[in-house]
């Protein structure tokens, strides 16, 4: 499948007018290493809040805990938005899962209507296969990064790809995909979700992050950098965090951490 190159006047035609007026600037890019690394060192340079760049290809593309983000060339969306929020963030579970909720509801937008659940911190699941994914990045002088990727169409050629696990927008919705009209979709829902969440928290996207909760009631195990703790996944707080009922009954939480399901033997 041959998908239509970015062009920011298509972009743009599909963000509102009142969210126009939060982008400060949108670069598109043949080929990089990183959106994210591009926007860190453009923001210690002084780069406004609302600095988008896409890029048709990363050669050096990243997802969370340093994994390799795959980025065949005009495929999918490699796409980093700079935001300087009034203080430095620091409560990267709650911002995550707010994030998760605006690309979820993007991707409602574009036409899927079901299906879509959200693993925390911030990934996006559609019928448990990963459909995209969000990274966040910060210095003291860069403002926040946040780096998504979005599968849309992968090539049929490519090694790469593990069906398995990943799925794109095209199967799951099984039509064409309009990349620009998708990529304005998605910024249009970041504008006007980021300054919400800046003002109010998490509160606005707590519910329907509880509704498309991927792991609620699910036997988990959290690897954490000193341990790795297993129990039932009770859902998230008002502060964003991962609430596990381990073997005691005791409820732990969880700011940061790799998760997995348990699957459970068939005696």
């Amino acid at each position: 499948m041959v998908l239509e190159r970015l062009k920011a006047d298509l972009i743009r035609y599909a963000i509102s007018p009142k969210n126009l007026t939060r982008l400060a600037q949108l670069e598109i890019f043949e080929k990089m290493d990183s959106t994210n690394s591009y926007l860190l060192n453009q923001g210690k340079k002084g780069a406004a809040s609302g600095t988008v760049c896409f890029a048709e290809q990363q050669t050096n593309g990243r997802g969370r805990l340093g994994r390799v983000w795959h980025s065949p060339e005009s495929a999918n969306i490699y796409c980093s938005l700079l935001w300087r929020f009034s203080k430095t963030v620091k409560d990267y579970s709650s911002i995550g899962i707010s994030l998760a909720v605006m690309i979820a509801r993007a991707l409602k937008r574009y036409g899927i209507h079901q299906g879509i659940t959200l693993k925390w911190p911030n990934d996006i699941l559609y019928l448990n296969r990963k459909l995209a994914g969000i990274l966040l990045e910060q210095t003291r002088y860069s403002g926040l990064v946040i780096g998504i990727g979005v599968n849309l169409a992968f090539p049929e050629t490519d090694q790469a790809v593990n069906k398995t696990h990943w799925i794109d927008l095209a199967e799951a919705t099984d039509k064409p995909i309009a990349r620009n009209d998708f990529a304005g979709i998605m910024l249009d829902e970041l504008l006007g979700g980021i300054p919400v969440y800046e003002t109010q928290g998490l509160q606005p996207f707590l519910k329907e992050w509880e509704i498309m909760d991927a792991l609620v009631g699910s036997e988990i195990a959290v690897q954490t950098p000193q341990t790795i703790i297993v129990g039932n996944m009770c859902g998230i707080n008002e502060a964003g965090e991962l609430l596990l009922q381990d073997e005691t009954k005791k409820i732990l939480k969880f700011s940061y951490g790799e998760v997995t399901v348990r699957v459970k033997n068939k005696e």
